[in-house]
């Protein structure tokens, strides 16, 4: 694709109403994905007449079906992005074409994008210090708590050895010798706080917006790092318009004294997420072709599905044995879906290693939900693959503005916690995220034979994953009791 432009851009799917054209694309990327490895699947995505209906069934395939063999993985991930570029338009002007012809290199900017820097004004923290129900929980008082969640199931034994580590090695917070891009810096999980408040050098992308801007300006300055960030006619960029300008943008933010770390924490809802999915994917790749050392970062999220291997299926048998046979007789009883056995199949990989899929995904939330966050794991998983350094963690569910937005969820969330799933205040679940961060760059894990391993060994899932129940098939009596107990004015 020749020069275009002059600095404005836009990624938009091809013309149509967005939902019916947004439900096409994701069943097209999804059955390009999967249809060397599972033809039948392929045809059942295509043929879908539901996609809002159908797409957890088939997300939960796709799932089981990367996880039989890394090839598969790898094979599933390299189609699927393809078919993505290959679907997506780009737009500049009268000029339309498909994603994948796009050439960074070939599109003019001459507006470009200028740098603005904050430099924070306090002390590194000396030491990783969680905050936690009120208190700072530090060195003993951390371990005891990281030891607690790992009984209960709340995190997985690698995040917790993990945080464990940086506790270790204090001095690992501020990250020296590497330059860490937060791609959503307001996102309330997302890495910016805790690292401008340890001293980390960071870039910052999110969206133009005054009071967006004074917020994220306030965090640097009180902070000890250093913030630079994009501008244009005001602080910020759209990602999804101007991902052209921010590659070249992004590109010359480094130089031979700072290693490259791609975070990827932006998200949005609806068809506009996976666009953002895909301006992202892009902005990755570039920065992966032109540094050897560049890592990359993904925050996956707790309502999604993945893979898990044999110990997390044995511990929540485990437990279903545990809770005797009231919640059993109760589902017979009442002949519904409640109360139903988590990891009732299992299947078996290239290895012989038993697997299964941990299916929290939540029909609040939707196929395009699904859909962009497999987009970047996908992107995940080819970098792991080609051996660069993959820091992949999975959230909690925690107390954010965009969950307290979804009232069908309040209310299951409210009520979880008499099921064992905890739900994180947002400062403890972004610190404990960024503490896994500053690990896996630090002192990176052993690689994995198995890619989906990754979002294993960086769960902190809340106790989703080990549940003895389907989570799905407890919310809605969680939603139950947290109406209960809301109206009765306890928390």
């Amino acid at each position: 694709m020749g020069t275009v432009g002059q600095g404005r851009w836009d990624l938009v799917f091809p013309s149509g109403a967005p939902e019916p054209i947004g439900a096409m694309f994701a069943t097209a990327v999804v059955a390009d994905a999967v249809r060397r490895y599972d033809a039948d699947l392929a045809q059942q995505v295509e043929t879908c007449r539901d996609w809002h209906r159908a797409y957890r069934g088939v997300f939960r395939g796709l799932t089981a079906l990367a996880a039989s063999a890394p090839e598969v993985s790898v094979g599933i991930a390299t189609d699927g992005l393809r078919a993505a570029r290959q679907l997506l338009r780009f737009v500049s002007g009268d000029t339309v074409a498909p994603l994948h012809s796009v050439d960074v290199d070939a599109i003019a900017t001459p507006d470009g994008l200028r740098t603005d820097r904050i430099d924070g004004t306090a002390k590194p923290a000396p030491r990783l210090e969680i905050p936690f129900r009120g208190a700072l929980l530090a060195e003993e008082a951390l371990w005891q708590q990281l030891t607690d969640w790992r009984r209960r199931g709340i995190i997985e034994p690698a995040f917790a050895a993990a945080v464990e580590r940086v506790i270790d090695h204090p001095e690992w917070l501020s990250l020296p010798g590497f330059r860490v891009i937060v791609a959503g810096a307001a996102a309330e999980l997302g890495p910016l706080r805790p690292l401008l408040r340890w001293g980390a050098d960071v870039l910052a992308i999110d969206l133009p917006g005054p009071q967006r801007w004074h917020e994220i300006s306030d965090i640097a300055k009180s902070g000890a790092g250093r913030l630079r960030y994009p501008v244009t006619a005001g602080s910020g960029a759209d990602i999804t318009r101007q991902f052209p300008a921010l590659a070249h943008w992004i590109r010359a933010q480094f130089d031979h004294d700072a290693r490259p770390v791609f975070g990827l924490y932006a998200n949005a809802p609806g068809p506009h997420g996976v666009r953002l999915a895909a301006a992202l994917d892009v902005l990755v790749e570039d920065l992966l072709e032109h540094r050897e050392d560049a890592a990359v970062a993904y925050l996956g999220s707790p309502t999604d599905c993945y893979a898990v291997p044999e110990d997390v299926i044995a511990d929540a048998h485990a437990r279903l044995h545990e809770c005797g046979i009231g919640p059993r007789l109760l589902r017979v009883l009442t002949a519904s879906a409640m109360y139903r056995p988590n990891y009732r199949s299992t299947n078996p990989d290239h290895f012989g290693a038993t697997w299964s899929v941990a299916d929290a995904l939540l029909p609040a939330q939707g196929p395009n939900h699904a859909l962009a966050q497999r987009i970047l794991r996908w992107r995940t998983v080819l970098a792991h693959t080609a051996g660069r350094t993959v820091s992949a963690a999975v959230a909690p569910p925690a107390w954010t503005k965009s969950l307290r937005s979804q009232r069908s969820l309040v209310a299951s969330f409210r009520g979880a916690r008499h099921f064992g799933i905890e739900v994180f205040a947002p400062d403890t679940a972004r610190t404990l995220l960024a503490a896994k961060l500053v690990a896996d760059l630090s002192a990176p894990p052993a690689p994995t034979t198995t890619p989906d391993h990754l979002f294993v060994s960086g769960a902190a899932h809340g106790g989703l994953w080990r549940q003895p129940f389907d989570p799905t098939s407890i919310l809605p009596l969680a939603a139950l009791t947290g109406h209960t107990l809301h109206l009765l004015g306890r928390h």
